[in-house]
């Protein structure tokens, strides 16, 4: 398990989540003028899953958990971190999966009106 510190941040991306796919890519890059795209960075630039966030109490400082087994890539101080949303194809999910269970701890007869939900597709 690697841990990354990040110092001095108000907030993180609210679209930041656990699962999600980290990478780094040294700044240098980004800076002196290769203008390093996001279609550039490869395999080779990945960290591994964000398995917690951590933010320390009263301060700017969130640890970042992530999972780097199977992942070669290091993170060195200064390097741009980014992260990719969670992808079914990256793991052992297969097709769609979803249970609800209600319980009623009433002992008066009680009856369910209306149950819906919301689904959005994410593999198209």
């Amino acid at each position: 398990m690697l841990v990354i510190q990040l110092q001095g941040i108000n907030y993180l991306n609210t679209s930041l989540q656990v699962g999600d796919l980290i990478y780094r890519t040294q700044t240098t890059n980004l800076l002196d003028g290769s203008n390093k795209k996001g279609s550039d960075i490869n395999a080779s630039d990945r960290v591994g899953y964000l398995r917690k966030i951590e933010n320390i109490p009263g301060t700017t400082t969130y640890d970042l958990y992530v999972d780097d087994d199977g992942f070669n890539a290091s993170v060195a101080n200064g390097d741009y971190i980014m992260f990719s949303k969670y992808n079914q194809s990256d793991e052992d999910i297969k097709g769609y999966y979803m249970e609800v269970k209600l319980i009623n701890n009433s002992k008066q007869k009680a009856e369910l009106f209306t149950l819906s939900s919301e689904v959005t597709e994410s593999s198209k």
